[in-house]
């Protein structure tokens, strides 16, 4: 193996991912400035995932048969949708961003041995300046730059396009800050570093983000072990002035912004609690399965109907992932988009053996994100958090690893 040229792909795909949220800012400031660019942010992450497969078939090529599998399945729904429904160019899209997401866990794993170039620590890196790229983007989005997350100046996206992606890029990324913090740091810096965060979400103004940075922040208390009985007076009285705050906080956050008058509308409009949390989603799972899965032919439920279809059909997505990756890809679909999350649960479960606080702090951690997946959607298949969902799996598995030889290393 040449070292050097290791060294050099290593820094290129390391560059690749540094650029990613500018490159996504700048593909929506064209969308926005109506410039005639279909998008940039595509092809940019296509010639990323062919890189990163090149870069496994030749140093992991084990890895490169496992992702070529799934490629096949994916190559298979492709040609099902473009030969009997006459489209599968949205199909390719979405494919090429769950494709991706593995070709990323597969190389970074990979990597994930002693004296890598790749670390917990440039992933918790990374993360952090995602964050910061995005809040950079919900504050022009507060000042009317670029967008509002919702219509009458509700929440910022700024340039980005996908308000509900873009959510869920910041949980994602703010939950890896919180726990490498509450490993490497104290307290006091966790707690601060977390109502910073906590602000920058409630400028973001979705459920996802406010109810999820705040399960974050418990998830990285519980992996620091902060639930000592040493510790709970102080953990106690902190997070009982802290939570006083945040409610105050953000109160008169949501009231000034108009979230809460959009909350109560949902509320009335869909017909209590769960409506309003599901923004209505159920009903669209209710039209859905009228409009196309009970027309479900046998190899529909295998393959899929496409997203083409789906959008055809229905005129929009359903937008509760489990829903649309099914309707979209039959079986095959959460196979391949909800894999990631797989491996997860799986890892956590294996670091529970030699990190009880740890492996439960990352279950949690799945369980959350599957859930938010599963109600406000835009997670397994989105475009623009696709590396980070990459980068939360590697580091869980790092931290797994880490565990495991320190406990080798003893016995």
């Amino acid at each position: 193996m040449d070292v050097k040229l290791k060294t050099c792909l290593d820094i290129m795909l390391l560059i690749f991912l540094i650029l990613w949220p500018a490159v996504d800012t700048l593909n929506g400031y064209l969308h926005y400035q109506q410039i005639g660019i279909s998008s940039v942010s595509a092809p940019y992450k296509a010639l990323g995932f062919i890189g990163v497969v090149l870069m496994l078939l030749v140093y992991h090529p084990k890895c490169f048969f496992q992702l070529l599998v799934v490629i096949s399945l994916a190559a298979i729904c492709i040609a099902y949708h473009y030969f009997i429904y006459n489209g599968s160019a949205e199909s390719v899209v979405w494919l090429v961003r769950a494709l991706l997401t593995l070709a990323l866990i597969f190389y970074l794993v990979s990597e994930s041995s002693r004296g890598s170039f790749w670390s917990r620590r440039k992933l918790a890196g990374l993360m952090l300046l995602y964050f910061v790229v995005m809040s950079a983007n919900v504050v022009l989005g507060m000042f009317g730059i670029g967008e509002t997350q919702y219509a009458g100046g509700i929440g910022g996206k700024g340039f980005i396009i996908a308000g509900n992606e873009m959510s869920y890029l910041m949980l994602a990324s703010a939950s890896i800050v919180l726990i490498y913090l509450a490993e490497h740091k104290s307290f006091l810096i966790l707690t601060s570093a977390f109502l910073v965060l906590l602000f920058f979400f409630l400028m973001k103004a979705t459920k996802v983000a406010m109810l999820g940075i705040c399960l974050a922040y418990l998830y990285a208390l519980v992996f620091g072990g902060y639930f000592t009985v040493r510790r709970i007076p102080v953990i106690y009285i902190c997070s009982l002035f802290g939570a006083v705050a945040a409610l105050m906080l953000g109160y008169q956050f949501v009231q000034a912004t108009g979230l809460l008058d959009r909350m109560l509308f949902l509320y009335q409009l869909h017909g209590g609690f769960w409506g309003a949390l599901l923004s209505g989603r159920v009903t669209f799972v209710q039209d859905a399965f009228n409009q196309l899965v009970i027309d479900f032919g046998f190899l529909d439920v295998f393959f899929g109907v496409g997203v083409g279809q789906l959008l055809t059909i229905r005129g929009s997505l359903v937008e509760i992932d489990l829903v649309d990756v099914f309707i979209a890809f039959g079986i095959v679909g959460p196979l391949v988009f909800y894999f990631p999350w797989m491996l997860l649960v799986k890892w956590s479960m294996a670091l529970m053996a030699h990190s009880p606080k740890e492996g439960l702090s990352f279950m949690l951690l799945a369980i959350t994100l599957i859930g938010v997946s599963l109600t406000a959607g835009h997670v397994v298949n989105s475009g623009i958090a696709s590396s980070v969902t990459a980068f939360l799996v590697s580091y869980m598995y790092m931290t797994k690893e880490i565990r495991s030889s320190r406990q080798g290393d003893v016995v």
